[in-house]
């Protein structure tokens, strides 16, 4: 296992914030991750552990611990039937195309999405009424003492943009899906379908972690941030989107605390005016005794 010093978590996050971590590593296979849980309870270090780095929001004072991206020994894929089973660190997009191509389809959704896969099952990723979780069999998992278990489908709980597994303190290793066979054609045909509709709407090409907020139930999280007036705001370098007001994109030199202080100020116009408070979907490294955790901005 590889150790690297003071890494600068804005290089492995895809809204490019974050400062230093004290220690960094990309484990190969499940003895190295081992390794690394175990260096972290000896060193009683903060955990934290991050796939793609999508949806993650790292502190401007980096992280005062050990971070754990998973690396090459996790892009692993195998086929039999339309069970597919593959490692955490393979990227959604490559799953969706590699698939496509021996007319396997059901997950057309995730394309252009720019997740790991393991951090795709940590949080029920999903888009259009769709969701990852629908199509599991089974999850391959590591808790932070490096116990392994396997969960099956019927055992593992998923809601919208929600798992068992970060709360549990679960790193996920290994993912089984269920495919369906269809014509190659009829899949390309609906990949290309969403991958215009993101484009339509998205700033893509832009530094941002994805949907900032879950939709509320009965409405689009976009839709109230938007009819609050917040399309457009922007604090430092941190805006939203005047393309989806569920975005907030880095223009450049953005910070966590601009980041926040943007959240914090939308959940509060559309709070006084809908009376709705906006639960964030991004993932906020804060650092505690153990895996890392979501922090829930205050709502009062």
């Amino acid at each position: 296992m590889k150790l690297l010093r003071r890494q600068p978590l804005k290089k492995y996050t895809s809204l490019k914030i974050g400062g230093p971590a004290d220690y960094f590593c990309q484990p190969r296979d499940v003895a190295e991750l081992k390794q690394a849980l175990a260096f972290a309870r000896e060193k009683k270090l903060p955990l934290a552990i991050i796939g793609a780095g999508s949806n993650v929001l790292a502190p401007d004072k980096g992280w005062h611990g050990l971070v754990v991206k998973m690396g090459a020994g996790w892009h692993h894929l195998t086929v039999e039937g339309c069970l597919v089973t593959a490692g955490a660190a393979v990227m959604l997009p490559n799953l969706v195309v590699k698939m496509a191509q021996r007319n396997l389809g059901g997950l057309e959704f995730l394309a252009g999405i720019p997740g790991s896969l393991g951090g795709a099952v940590t949080m029920n990723a999903g888009a259009w009424g769709k969701a990852i979780g629908d199509s599991i069999v089974q999850v391959k998992a590591l808790n932070s003492l490096g116990s392994e278990k396997v969960f099956k489908r019927g055992k593992i709980k998923f809601a919208y943009r929600h798992s068992q597994f970060p709360k549990g303190q679960w790193i996920v290793t290994e993912v089984v899906l269920r495919f369906k066979k269809r014509q190659r054609k009829n899949i390309k045909a609906q990949i290309m379908a969403y991958l215009a509709k993101r484009r339509a709407c998205q700033p893509l090409g832009v530094p941002n972690c994805g949907s900032v907020f879950k939709n509320p139930p009965g409405h689009f999280a976009g839709q109230l941030i938007e009819a609050a007036g917040c399309k457009g705001l922007r604090v430092g370098d941190a805006q939203v989107s005047t393309r989806h007001a569920n975005f907030i994109i880095n223009l450049g030199e953005a910070t966590a605390a601009d980041f926040l202080q943007l959240v914090s100020t939308i959940q509060k116009k559309v709070r006084e005016q809908f009376n709705i408070t906006l639960e964030p979907e991004v993932k906020i490294m804060v650092e505690s005794s153990s895996v890392w955790s979501t922090k829930k901005k205050s709502t009062r």
